[in-house]
């Protein structure tokens, strides 16, 4: 049997002045589903409890949630989808892991916390790594450093 190892890669990235704004909205995106998302299922929880019906939560009806927001706040249709849907897995993770009572409970974003981040999913060619240029799905080009031995390792990366 052959073990597969799944391994990130963090590179730094260099952009310019207008992939940064489109980098700080994607970031604000995610934060904004984060949180949007974690006060109606705070909502949901307190109203299942008060009635002893337990609420879990699963991708299905956290990704219907991702919809109505999507229909509601336009400027969401103009991000990065698939960082989007890395949100709520990561608060479906979250829950769960509170459930099983492994971790807190999850805490809102805050644009004062030093990290701010977002992730992309690689599906299909979403994703091309050029000469010292990676090419992001609906962001564009943006330059990026690191050493010699891991850009071997980005440009083997399938």
């Amino acid at each position: 049997m052959v073990n597969v190892v799944n391994k990130g890669l963090k590179v730094e990235i260099l952009p310019d002045k207008n992939m940064e704004q489109v980098l700080n909205q994607n970031i604000g995106n995610a934060r904004f589903i984060w949180n949007n998302i974690l006060s109606r299922y705070n909502d949901l929880y307190e109203f299942f409890s008060s009635h002893d019906c337990p609420l879990n939560p699963n991708i299905r009806n956290l990704n219907a949630i991702l919809k109505m927001l999507k229909q509601e706040y336009s400027f969401l249709r103009e991000g990065e989808s698939t960082s989007q849907q890395q949100v709520f897995r990561d608060l479906n993770k979250a829950f769960t892991s509170f459930f099983k009572g492994n971790a807190a409970y999850s805490k809102f974003k805050s644009k004062k916390n030093p990290k701010q981040s977002f992730r992309i999913q690689k599906n299909g060619n979403n994703i091309r790594i050029t000469n010292r240029r990676i090419r992001l799905a609906k962001l564009g080009f943006i330059r990026y450093h690191t050493s010699k031995e891991y850009r071997k390792l980005l440009k083997s990366s399938k």
